[in-house]
């Protein structure tokens, strides 16, 4: 199981902020938690809670899945240091790893820095989320679905991988493999190399080479023009506290819409 501290906001806020700069999806949090195509749910400080799912709520949808595998890798800039060690190699100045021992040495110059590597990723994506919006849009009419609901509608799974998030500034892990120990490059996402845990200082979350994970998403939902945003941004009201069902049923239905969902309340 992973290992993280589950209500720590530090982590939690500077890692989904990172992986939605660096790639463009939310990420999930904790990133040990499945997500799935038509999970629905909310989304607060960039986090998703899943609440059910299209299948439990009536509406039937198909799923357009990927084919080409791509592994996707990040790190935030400045802030992490990475030694690959081969088996007879020297030993790194200060690794507790043996000559013979093959290796990966991760070190952090501050808090909350981030390492990401994800093997063979497969982006899967909801097939048809024209016909989709307009089913959320009837039940939002009809008092069937909350305006502050989302849907997954596009899904990063990850063959394996790997997300180190430091505690603190000179945060270090030392992964030794035990298995796979003659192959000519080291990959720190990959269960192959059965990695083993020798040394951990300063790590919030690490999550090794983990099969199956599904760390990004994106998310569509009900975006409301209706009400605009200089007029209530000064007393801390949106356009979406405003929207109701009975507001989506008449003459001014056309300002709402179904669509992605690029920032989140800070609540």
């Amino acid at each position: 199981m992973p290992e993280l501290t589950l209500f720590n906001n530090g982590p939690q806020k500077q890692y989904t902020k990172e992986m939605k700069n660096r790639f463009g999806y939310y990420a999930a949090w904790d990133p040990g938690i499945p997500c799935a195509l038509g999970d629905i749910g909310v989304l607060k400080n960039n986090v998703f809670t899943r609440l059910g799912s299209l299948t439990e709520q009536g509406i039937p949808f198909e799923a357009l899945l990927d084919t080409t595998p791509v592994d996707m890798d990040y790190e935030s800039r400045g802030s992490v240091t990475t030694t690959l060690k081969a088996s007879g190699a020297a030993t790194p100045t200060g690794s507790g790893l043996g000559q013979l021992d093959a290796g990966i040495i991760i070190e952090f110059s501050k808090a909350n820095a981030v390492v990401f590597r994800a093997q063979s990723c497969l982006t899967h994506q909801l097939k048809d989320t024209i016909r989709l919006g307009a089913a959320v849009l009837e039940q939002f009419r009809a008092g069937r679905w909350d305006k502050n609901w989302v849907v997954i509608t596009s899904l990063v799974e990850a063959k394996s991988a790997t997300i180190v998030i430091s505690k603190q500034a000179q945060g270090k892990i030392e992964l030794k493999a035990t298995a796979n120990i003659s192959a000519p490059k080291l990959d720190v996402a990959d269960g192959s190399f059965a990695f083993a845990q020798s040394f951990v200082r300063g790590i919030d979350t690490k999550i090794i080479a983990q099969a199956g994970l599904t760390p990004l998403f994106n998310v569509m939902g009900i975006k409301n023009t209706l009400f605009a945003p200089p007029a209530f941004k000064v007393q801390g009201v949106d356009g979406m506290s405003r929207l109701t069902p009975q507001l989506a049923t008449d003459d001014l239905k056309d300002s709402i819409s179904f669509g992605y969902i690029t920032s989140t309340p800070n609540q």
